[in-house]
């Protein structure tokens, strides 16, 4: 019998490429409100200001031999600086930052590491980085270049 559709399209899941399984997991969204009351009104004025960051919480573990190395792999992953991109199973491919993570070990659970990891979406910086401005750059050469053999034309002694 063949595997269901479903468990065919699951992905392998990793964070900045260092693998781990999923046991389970769980998203939050929703929108970003705020609720104005004012004095003698009955009624409030809701705000919308837009959608909340994604934030995603997983419940993975490492195993096998070498299951030690591969959960401090996955550690120094998580500890990284800035966003990384998470293959996750069932919701996809997304770039996050990890905002904490806890490390278990159980003694009747020998070679195998829990995390409980959450996470945020990285999103983009509103702030775009300087860049130079080569037109400008360009131009005002140019003009001095001009300037300068306009300047060595006139006090050229013609012989």
């Amino acid at each position: 019998m063949a595997s269901p559709l479903w468990r065919q399209l699951l992905l392998p899941a990793s964070f900045r490429g260092v693998p781990f399984h999923v046991e389970g997991g769980a998203k939050q969204g929703g929108r970003r409100t705020v609720t104005h009351e004012y004095p003698k009104r009955d009624d409030p004025y809701t705000e919308d200001m837009g959608r909340r960051a994604r934030k995603f919480s997983i419940s993975a573990y490492v195993i096998g031999e070498e299951y030690t190395i591969d959960s401090e792999i996955l550690a120094a992953a998580l500890d990284a600086e800035g966003g990384g991109t998470l293959i996750h199973p069932t919701m996809g491919i997304m770039n996050v930052v990890c905002d904490g993570y806890s490390r278990s070990e159980q003694r009747e659970e020998g070679g195998m590491a829990r995390f409980e990891i959450l996470l945020v979406e990285a999103g983009t910086s509103p702030y775009t980085p300087a860049v130079a401005d080569t037109q400008s750059a360009t131009s005002s050469a140019a003009d001095s270049a001009g300037s300068a053999a306009a300047t060595a034309a006139d006090t050229a002694i013609t012989v």
